[in-house]
């Protein structure tokens, strides 16, 4: 039987894993790194030297991406302040990362919805994602 929800457990995998190694890049460098994403895009960004917000363009891991298949972000959540489509969620340089939590959405052409994923960042910096009501599956796997 086929799984239409395999798009969004792929999208959602791959996002959690790029959150988590922005985490841990933000942390190592001492820069904070900042992640955007609206519709069927998302978007990882750094502070230039006037402490202005830059899209990152000219890295392989963190360049701008579209999501696979249908997905798309929606909202977010980062602390306890909820985040609309484009509004950024904050990869802190401080040893202690803020807790986060993207909504990602699988819909077909028609509008109707397959389900629904959540990516969630915890104060330790791991980075876990489900796929509606399952349990969290690791960013490793």
């Amino acid at each position: 039987m086929p799984d239409h929800r395999a798009p969004l457990r792929g999208e959602a995998g791959r996002l959690a894993l790029l959150l988590e190694n922005a985490g841990l890049e933000a942390r190592a460098s001492g820069r904070s790194l900042a992640w955007s994403g609206e519709k069927g895009k998302y978007r990882f960004f750094s502070k230039n030297a006037y402490g202005d917000w830059v899209r990152i363009d000219d890295d392989s891991s963190f360049r701008p991406r579209h999501a696979a298949g249908g997905c798309e972000c929606r909202r977010g959540e980062c602390g306890r302040a909820a985040a609309q489509a484009g509004e950024y969620v904050l990869l802190s340089a401080h040893s202690f990362a803020v807790p986060f939590r993207i909504r990602l959405y699988l819909t077909a052409e028609s509008g109707s919805e397959f389900g629904s994923a959540s990516v969630m960042g915890k104060s330790t910096g791991d980075v876990v994602f489900t796929l509606d009501d399952q349990q969290a599956e690791s960013s490793a796997q």
